[in-house]
């Protein structure tokens, strides 16, 4: 269960691990301990992780993501019915768990690189980059030979009426475990789109469409963006008109779109958003910018070529727009 701050200790073999907010998971799960079970035998032991799909519109009952990842079907994991997690769950969150049709789990080394709520995030952004839907994980159970814990999760994957489908086929499941592994590589690589990543997320759980454009702004930056631009919003064009377009006509329609809704972005920094009064159009335009940006990553985690030019230097990336032009 949820343990109190001052129940933790310091384990010098235990680092700390973090989730796409890069804040430690704290006591929101507790930390590993010795105890009966042989140090060697835990070192190498693993954590199931095993998360409620709330909303999660499909019809089939299992699928195999990645070697460490599975949906599972209805009645999968029953954990959430024990007796020490009683006094932690709503009786609502205990028949949240009784009543999903879908679960989330994952099987990681207790000392892997990837945490389990970095896993959880990383299923629901490629989710979100392939089919946009309302699903959501209110919590997650982790299981191994030492203890059980369960911790509510606060962020929630935010929908755009209109965008978010109402229902997903076995391709999207298909394309989403395709596009897992290179995701998940870009987040424990840790380095340049990384951060993209990170801005991507906290834009899909933000409540407020003005923040939630100004991360997905910073997140388009963050992948397209060379140290040495000048006339930002236009090199940045530029460059996705080159990554998403392959003739002129196309690249000059995607530039313009860029330009627009980039233009939205200043507008929101710099101010003068309280002028946008009408919510509908708020949103149409939140979601043509999360469709632009969803694109945008689709092409990064399916080109290696792309994704390593991103990856590295500005010269690097100078030479890849080069050879696109």
């Amino acid at each position: 269960m949820k343990k109190k701050a001052s129940e933790e200790h310091d384990d010098p073999d235990l680092g700390a691990e973090y989730d796409f907010k890069l804040s430690p998971r704290g006591k929101d799960a507790s930390r590993f301990r010795e105890s009966a079970v042989d140090r060697t035998e835990m070192m190498m032991g693993k954590v199931h992780s095993w998360a409620p799909l709330i909303d999660f519109p499909w019809a089939g009952s299992e699928k195999q993501m990645t070697v460490d990842t599975w949906v599972r079907g209805r009645g999968a994991y029953t954990g959430y019915a024990a007796s020490e997690f009683r006094s932690y769950l709503s009786q609502e969150e205990r028949k949240q768990c009784r009543d999903t049709e879908h679960w989330l789990h994952i099987d990681l080394p207790i000392h892997s690189g990837l945490s389990s709520p970095a896993a959880i995030n990383s299923f629901l952004v490629v989710l979100w980059i392939v089919a946009p839907t309302r699903t959501r994980v209110p919590c997650r159970f982790e299981e191994t030979k030492v203890e059980r814990t369960v911790a509510r999760r606060l962020d929630r994957f935010q929908w755009i009426e209109g965008q978010a489908l109402d229902d997903i086929h076995d391709k999207h499941l298909q394309e989403t475990a395709r596009l897992l592994p290179p995701l998940r590589d870009v987040y424990t690589t840790g380095r340049r789109l990384r951060n993209a990543l990170i801005l991507t997320y906290q834009g899909c759980v933000s409540k407020q469409w003005q923040v939630a454009f100004t991360c997905f702004a910073a997140a388009t930056e963050a992948i397209l963006s060379r140290s040495t631009d000048h006339g930002l919003s236009r090199r940045l064009a530029e460059d996705y008109a080159l990554l998403a377009s392959t003739d002129g006509a196309d690249r000059k329609v995607a530039r313009e779109r860029f330009l627009r809704l980039y233009g939205i972005r200043s507008v929101i920094v710099h101010g003068r958003a309280h002028g946008r009064q009408e919510a509908d159009i708020n949103l149409k335009d939140l979601a043509q910018f999360s469709d632009l940006l969803r694109g945008l990553w689709r092409i990064v985690l399916e080109k290696p070529d792309v994704r390593a030019a991103f990856e590295g230097d500005d010269e690097q990336r100078r030479l890849l727009f080069k050879a696109l032009a």
